[in-house]
This record gives C-alpha cells, sequence and structure tokens, in this order.
C-alpha cells in the first residue's frame, strides 16, 4: 500500500505544498502506533500495519524535496548530508535507547510502543509550529497534469538510468540486510546477541559516510564517487561467504554500512539535479519507489536461499550490485 501511495503524495507535495504532505504520515503513524499499543490480539496488529500503509511510506522524500526547494545548489550536497547524518544518528540512539530502557523489569515491549506514541505526537505538534511551507501551492492556472510531469522526469536518460541503478542496488542491499544475520546465525553459529549487534556496527558506517560525504563530494567527481561506491557494495557483498568470525563480519557489515549511507546522499543529490520545484515531489517519490521495489523484489529469492543455500544468493546479491556499474558508465551519472 505504501508503495502505491508514493507517486501520489509527491504530487500532491507538488501541488499543494509539502507541509500537509509532512504532518498527514506522521498523524496517520501516530494512529497506528497507539493501536501496536494496546493491541491485545494478532488481528490488532495487521489492523495497525494497513492503518500505516495509508501514510504513504516514508515521509522522507518529502524532507529531501523540502532542502533542495530551499538550499542554494552549491550547499545542496552539504545540505542532504546533514539530514542523513541527523537520520543515521537516529538510527544508532534509537534501539539503544529502547534495549536500555527494557532492562528495567517492569518495562515491557507495550511500554515502548506507548512511550513512541508520546513522543511521536511531540514531534508532530513541534512540525506544526515550527516548519514553514517552502513550496506555495501552485496556481490553477500553473496546474499541470501530473502525468506531464513524470514524463518529463521519465523521458531524461540520465534519470531513466538512476532508477536503474537505485532498483539495482536496493536489490542487492535488502538481500544483505536478511540473509546476513541468518548466514551469521547458521553458519558462523554466532550468539543472539553478537548477530543483533552487527546492526549497530552497520550504522555506525552509515553514520560516518554521511558526516563526511559531503567533503567527498566537494573534492570527487560525483560519477567517480558512485563508481567506488557500487564497487565496494558489491564487492563486500561477496567477500561475506569468506567470513569466519565474528570480527570480519563486523567489518563487512561496517563497510555495507558506508557503501549504503554513501549511496542514499549521492542517488539523492542526482535526484535534485535532475528535478525543478515543479516536478522535485514526484521525482523524490520515484525515486523511493524504485528504492522500495528493489527491496520487494528479495522476495524472490526465499525459494533459492532455502533449496540452494545462501552461498547462490550472496553472489546473486553482489553480482547485481556490480552491474549497476554499466548503466553508471554508460551515461555517466551526475554529469
Amino acid at each position: 500500500m505504501s508503495i502505491l501511495l508514493l507517486v501520489p503524495f509527491g504530487i500532491l507535495s507538488d501541488r499543494y505544498g509539502r507541509k500537509p504532505m509532512i504532518l498527514y504520515p506522521r498523524a496517520i503513524i501516530i494512529i497506528g502506533t497507539v493501536i501496536r499499543a494496546f493491541a491485545t490480539k494478532p488481528s490488532h496488529l495487521i489492523i495497525a500495519s494497513l492503518v500505516g500503509g495509508f501514510a504513504g511510506g516514508s515521509y522522507f522524500p518529502v524532507l529531501l524535496s523540502m532542502i533542495a526547494d530551499i538550499s542554494k545548489e552549491e550547499e545542496r550536497q552539504e545540505c542532504i548530508s546533514t539530514l542523513f547524518l541527523f537520520s543515521s544518528i537516529g538510527m544508532v540512539l534509537g534501539p539503544s535507547l529502547a534495549a536500555f530502557i527494557l532492562l528495567r523489569p517492569q518495562i515491557t515491549l507495550r511500554s515502548i510502543y506507548q512511550i513512541t506514541a508520546i513522543a511521536q505526537t511531540g514531534v508532530l505538534l513541534y512540525l506544526a509550529v515550527v516548519i514553514r511551507e517552502t513550496k506555495p501551492p501552485l496556481e490553477r492556472h500553473e496546474k499541470t497534469k501530473p502525468l506531464t510531469y513524470i514524463k518529463q522526469l521519465i523521458s531524461q536518460t540520465s534519470f531513466q538510468d538512476l532508477l536503474i541503478v537505485v532498483f539495482l542496488y536496493n536489490f542487492y542491499h535488502s538481500i544483505f540486510r536478511t540473509y546476513a544475520p541468518i548466514y551469521s546465525r547458521v553458519n558462523l553459529n554466532l550468539t543472539n546477541s553478537k548477530v543483533v549487534s552487527l546492526d549497530t556496527y552497520r550504522n555506525l558506517g552509515v553514520m560516518l559516510i554521511r558526516l563526511s560525504s559531503a567533503t567527498f563530494l566537494a573534492r570527487v567527481p560525483i560519477t567517480l564517487f558512485l563508481l567506488a561506491v557500487l564497487g565496494l557494495g558489491g564487492l563486500t557483498g561477496l567477500l561475506i561467504l569468506f567470513a569466519s568470525s565474528y570480527t570480519s563480519m563486523v567489518l563487512i557489515l561496517f563497510i555495507v554500512g558506508v557503501s549504503f549511507g554513501a549511496f542514499r546522499i549521492l542517488s539523492t543529490t542526482l535526484v535534485a539535479k535532475s528535478s525543478v520545484p515543479e516536478n522535485r515531489g514526484i521525482a523524490n517519490s520515484l525515486l523511493d519507489l524504485s528504492q522500495s521495489t528493489g527491496n520487494l523484489t528479495k522476495i524472490l529469492t526465499s525459494s533459492m536461499a532455502e533449496q540452494l543455500g545462501l552461498v547462490p544468493v550472496f553472489i546473486l546479491g553482489g553480482a547485481t550490485c556490480l552491474s549497476a556499474i554499466i548503466p553508471t558508465l554508460w551515461r555517466k551519472l551526475g554529469r
């Protein structure tokens, strides 16, 4: 449901402004969290997921559109890097804080959802008061059919290739994130606590590259940087097959985090370069659609993993990531 609503939400943000499309998803997500906090049956959790689907997925595409609206072109890369940096800090602090709170015997998982609902309500009020509109709604005479804007974007060969690269990379990354914990537990016999801790090292890698990516982008051509990121992701996707210890898995997960964090910033920066305020919301929604579709495609690998084992799956993932280099070289994205 979220995938189906991504592009319509992008169209609405271009037509009626960014702020409404920031507030609406947050309100819907709060409703889903409240249902989870007081759920007593599995069916209640299904209802919560159904309600959450109407939020249209992440509101990151709208945030990225807002940053592109208000930043100068020479500042845009650094602004996008800053947004992703704070996102990665939250990715590290959130689970750590939840784990710390759960150490108290009187705190349960239900309590975590209740605390989250209160925090989300506070965030929604903050957004409603503090956030300002970055793109005024279009006047009636300015409105164009959304299909026209979509055709304008898709007609750009660089944008077409970017969507292909994003799909291939996210297909690889979703394979890695799904099967790396299983590989660590089954093939390397790591304890559950060590398997869970691997995601922390990945997130640290994401945070580190987001802290320094603006410096790289200022000194290295964006196409060269993108090729290096794709190569790094593909190689680590294959090197996991040679991991034999917890230390080697930590190193691989950290490098994967560096690759993923850099790729998100690069792809978002390229979308900002390819779009204008009138179609920027649609452009970021199409980018998110390509990412979500790539993540969803990993379902096709479940039967392969069950029948042939994890080795062919990791080989497929690494090869898919390396294949994304081909359209990058072919069209020289970012020129």
